[in-house]
């Protein structure tokens, strides 16, 4: 079952005690949650925190990791930092270029504002994390979940000269899983991490990204990141 916010916060509390670590919780992973509880409390600024934070989520060893804030509008959501192959996203960029010449994937704004689509439906609308539909989880309720192609096209928006790329795009882009949870100050979600992978994924990585957002945002939160929002 997905982790609640009540065992998050033990999980949180607790991680860098002597012990195997809670029920659930490889030592690897516990490894990085350590990890990331010390630099983070040692963060001076928001920049210290996306940089630890991405840092951790690159730990986990999948293709993509990535770090979103959403734009101050609360109508797009652009990358503070990902990692992601280099010679990939050259290509799509390259792709992007023949219709936006000026695109890059660390600029590029994502549409959460779009009726009817999935973004919005999980980023401004609900609190449950968004998997793709190959993703296992103990009880599908507790997710939103969507095909992988749907996702892809939910990165363009609607009315965008991107959109006759999309199938190309899709050729080339080689990830088949993904998963993304909020990051949420004071019940208001002003930003999302996530993962992509050509490899599967599971329950026990959305479990990890549950803990990994919550830290993240007890520590923006700590520095008064978001008063602007709420």
């Amino acid at each position: 079952m997905l982790l609640k916010i009540e065992a998050i916060g033990k999980i949180i509390d607790g991680i860098d005690k002597p012990g195997t670590g809670p029920e659930g919780i490889s030592a690897s992973d516990k490894e990085i949650l350590v990890f990331l509880k010390k630099n983070l409390a040692e963060s001076k600024d928001k920049e210290d925190i996306f940089d630890v934070s991405i840092d951790a989520l690159n730990r986990l060893g999948y293709e993509v990791s990535f770090v979103a804030i959403f734009r101050e509008d609360r109508k797009y959501s652009s990358a503070v930092r990902i990692r992601v192959d280099s010679e990939l996203v050259n290509r799509v960029e390259d792709f992007a270029r023949k219709m936006m010449p000026d695109m890059t994937v660390m600029r590029y704004r994502i549409p959460i504002f779009e009726e009817e689509r999935i973004f919005k439906k999980f980023l401004l609308e609900g609190s449950k994390p968004l998997i793709t539909d190959n993703v296992k989880v103990e009880d599908k309720d507790e997710v939103i979940s969507a095909s992988i192609s749907e996702l892809y096209d939910n990165l363009i928006p609607k009315n965008s000269p991107l959109a006759i790329l999309l199938p190309a795009f899709k050729r080339i882009v080689p990830y088949k899983y993904a998963m993304s949870t909020h990051i949420f100050i004071e019940k208001t979600a002003l930003g999302n991490i996530g993962l992509a992978s050509a490899k599967e994924l599971s329950e026990e990585q959305v479990n990890m990204l549950l803990i990994i957002s919550e830290m993240m945002a007890q520590a923006l939160a700590n520095i008064g990141f978001g008063k602007n929002y709420i």
